[in-house]
């Protein structure tokens, strides 16, 4: 198997546990079983409290290259920094206990990161309700080396005024390969107090020093979703964690060459990441939702509507038809069970041939899945003119 120039580089993997028994096993083997072998595994257990550390432990005991390190819970920063701190290659990567990677995932950013200080790739990424996605980075496959070129990156990698979209480069740090030298002078000074986004500190302060960037497309993580993890979870001090956030990374930015371009970033994500954590984090009723998107309901006033699509878009369409008095008659979504665990009243698409009706209102952002719901409508015999969509207006992203 040729290796590329970095073949005899150790890489120090670190993986962070705590409370992830069921999954850990499967991420550690997935390390393992990687087509390039000179790897060190450091796991980190951040005070566990089921059987994740000896399942680590056992599993140490046939593998010599898996380092444990034990710490009373202090949170996933601390957890890394341990980590750093005991790391002997020159390169590290993060991989989280619950999550699981590619054989070639190593040797492939391995191999890039010979000529850039940061090698980013995509991720499947597993959505609620089973459903995955590959995310990857918003800029275009390639190596980027040089002010003018990383100048590119970090005019937008945080928020795209063009293009309307939060945090362009992924955010997150396990996708990534990073060199060892400036991946612990950035943790000796990163706050261990930050428990939200604190993926996304280290990253845009590590940027700040890079001189090359490659991006793959390319997906090598496996990112599981769990609704009771602390990222899923009701959050009351996010606001206070989001400010957080900005704190560690206001000075950073304002003393860089791009200070000007990168503070309005960070504080378009600020307050984007206000809205959606007032929506969806901290517990807050309905009343006090913050719409996303502004329906186009233009002559509907008096019509009996039908509502199609629960997600972001239906459920700021519902809430703003019912606010100003429309009849809305029904609201459906295939994935109705889900909606309905949430409180949401919404059915199944299956009713929808029981009611009478004026219009079946499609609340989707994308034109082509607007387009899959009226062709599956049309198909089952409802009239292609009383099937309505137009592109809703985005508040904020």
């Amino acid at each position: 198997m040729e290796q590329g120039q970095c073949a005899k580089e150790l890489v120090s993997i670190i993986v962070p546990v705590y409370n992830v028994a069921p999954y850990i096993r499967k991420c550690i083997e997935s390390i393992q079983r990687q087509t390039y072998q000179k790897i060190e595994i450091i796991v980190v257990d951040d005070g566990s409290v089921d059987c994740s550390g000896e399942i680590c432990e056992d599993m140490a005991m046939h593998d010599s290259r898996i380092k444990m390190i034990r710490q009373e819970n202090a949170g996933v920063v601390t957890a890394r920094c341990r980590g750093v701190e005991g790391a002997d290659g020159k390169y590290i990567m993060f991989i989280d206990g619950d999550d699981w990677i590619e054989p070639a995932m190593v040797e492939v950013l391995l191999n890039e990161i010979v000529s850039s200080d940061l090698v980013t790739s995509g991720v499947y990424y597993q959505e609620a309700m089973n459903r995955t996605v590959e995310r990857y980075d918003g800029f275009r496959e390639g190596r980027y080396r040089g002010e003018g070129q990383m100048d590119e990156l970090l005019k937008s990698m945080l928020y795209d005024a063009d293009l309307e979209c939060v945090q362009r480069l992924t955010p997150w740090g396990v996708n990534k390969i990073f060199r060892s030298e400036l991946v612990r002078e950035i943790y000796k000074g990163l706050d261990s107090d930050i428990t939200f986004a604190e993926d996304s500190v280290f990253l845009y302060k590590y940027l700040l020093h890079c001189q090359s960037v490659s991006i793959i497309h390319q997906c090598y993580y496996h990112y599981r979703y769990r609704p009771e993890s602390a990222m899923h979870a009701v959050n009351r001090r996010m606001l206070m964690d989001i400010n957080k956030v900005y704190l560690a990374l206001e000075s950073d930015f304002r003393k860089h060459r791009m200070g000007e371009s990168l503070l309005y970033q960070l504080q378009r994500w600020v307050m984007i990441m206000s809205c959606r954590a007032i929506n969806s984090h901290m517990g807050f009723c309905s009343q006090a939702h913050v719409p996303e998107y502004i329906a186009d309901a233009g002559g509907l006033q008096d019509k009996k509507i039908i509502l199609y699509g629960a997600g972001k878009v239906g459920q700021d369409t519902y809430s703003q038809l019912r606010r100003f008095h429309y009849q809305v008659i029904l609201w459906v979504d295939k994935n109705y069970c889900f909606y309905q665990e949430k409180g949401l009243p919404v059915v199944s698409p299956d009713e929808i041939f029981d009611k009478d009706y004026d219009a079946v209102m499609i609340a989707v952002k994308e034109q082509e899945m607007a387009n899959t719901i009226r062709t599956e409508l049309c198909d089952r015999g409802i009239s292609d003119s009383v099937v309505l969509w137009n592109q809703p207006i985005r508040v904020f992203d």
